[in-house]
Formats: structure tokens, C-alpha cells, sequence
């Protein structure tokens, strides 16, 4: 059964036209490959992709298609509402760096943010939030070096969707799919403009 994205029928803030433009970003699975007819557009696939039940995938092409910053902060928004348990200190401390840049996105502090995802080894929701900050731009090479090393454009949008899907994972195994679809409206709340504070989220 795939999911109602109720109010949404275009999604203005992705920054692609097609959906081709995106799948040469992020290859797409063999069942998300399916949903691609020729001049589709991106957010017709994104759309079509979760109402398809495909919503991982939609996950990943709509953070893969939103501008930096707006989908650092749709991995913030999913912070606010899934993980709503004390969080350990260096956890904290990823999820501030990316929030801090969200709202002052500034090279010291795309910078800054790497640190606290190194700390966490790369691997919770918070470090690949801040890792999605630290790959939004400018060079990936130490600050002392001059050689420029620019992120690849998939690599915000690749951290964010991991972070998304990691904060959907505390709960009950059996309600995670209504996580996932209530995670993704709230992305394409960022995407039509708003604040991403969807009420309608399952726990």
C-alpha cells in the first residue's frame, strides 16, 4: 500500500527539473528504476516513488534534491520528533553543529561540523547530519592544505537520508514504516516551504 502524501503535488524547493537529473546523482534500485518514464519530472518521481511504497527511495531522491541547507534541516525536524530521549553528550554535539549551520551557514562552522561526526565514527543520525553539513561545500581538504577537494553534489543529500532513516529507528518494529512515511512528509513540508513541524508523526 503506498503512502497519501496529502497536499503535495509539486515540490518546489527541489532543485532538479527531471528525474533523470537525479538518478545520475544517486542510482537508482531496480524497483525505483520502474517508476522512471522519460521527461518525468523530479518531483513527479518522488512523489510517485512513496506513493508506490518505495518511500526509502523517496526518502533518499528528495534529500538528494533539496538544497543543502534545507535538507541539513529536515534531518534536524526528524531529530525534534523521533528522538525525543536524552541524547548522549557527543550525540548532542553533532546534531548542534548541524543545527548551528542551519542557521548561520557560515565556513567556520561547515568546518566545525566535522569534528563532532568524526567523534561519533560516522555512523549515528546525528554524525551523518553533521557530516551532511561538512560535505554542503567549500573543500573537503584540511584548512592547512591549498589543494581544493569539492564534494561530490550527492554527498549532503546521501548523509541527510541516512540520518532521516537512523532517526526512525527507535520505536516499535512494527509501526517503523508509518516512521519512515511520516518522515517523509515532513521533507516534503520543507520542500513545499514550511518548517517541517508536521503534527501528524508516528511514534
Amino acid at each position: 500500500m503506498g503512502l497519501n502524501v496529502m497536499g503535495a503535488d509539486f515540490l518546489p524547493k527541489v532543485r532538479f527539473p527531471l528525474a533523470e537529473h537525479l538518478c545520475t546523482l544517486l542510482e537508482p534500485s531496480e524497483e525505483a528504476a520502474a517508476v522512471l518514464v522519460p521527461g518525468m519530472s523530479a518531483s513527479d518521481f518522488i512523489l510517485t516513488l512513496a506513493r508506490q511504497g518505495l518511500v526509502i527511495d523517496a526518502i533518499r531522491y528528495l534529500a538528494v534534491g533539496l538544497p543543502r541547507r534545507e535538507a541539513v534541516w529536515w534531518a534536524c525536524a526528524c531529530r525534534r520528533r523521533f528522538l525525543t530521549d536524552p541524547l548522549p553528550a557527543a550525540e548532542e554535539a553533532a546534531w548542534a553543529a548541524a543545527e548551528g549551520w542551519v542557521y548561520e551557514p557560515t565556513e567556520p562552522r561547515r568546518r566545525a561540523a566535522f569534528a563532532p561526526a568524526e567523534a561519533l565514527k560516522h555512523q549515528t543520525a546525528g554524525a551523518y547530519a553533521a557530516l551532511g553539513v561538512f560535505w554542503s561545500g567549500g573543500s573537503l581538504a584540511p584548512p592547512e592544505v591549498s589543494i581544493v577537494i569539492p564534494p561530490a553534489d550527492s554527498l549532503t543529500g546521501s548523509a541527510v537520508a541516512a540520518s532521516v532513516i537512523l532517526c526512525c529507528v527507535p520505536g516499535a518494529a512494527k509501526t517503523i514504516s508509518a516512521r519512515h512515511e511520516a518522515a517523509f512528509q515532513i521533507g516534503c513540508d520543507i520542500a513545499n516551504g514550511g518548517s517541517g513541524q508536521v503534527e501528524s508523526v508516528a511514534r
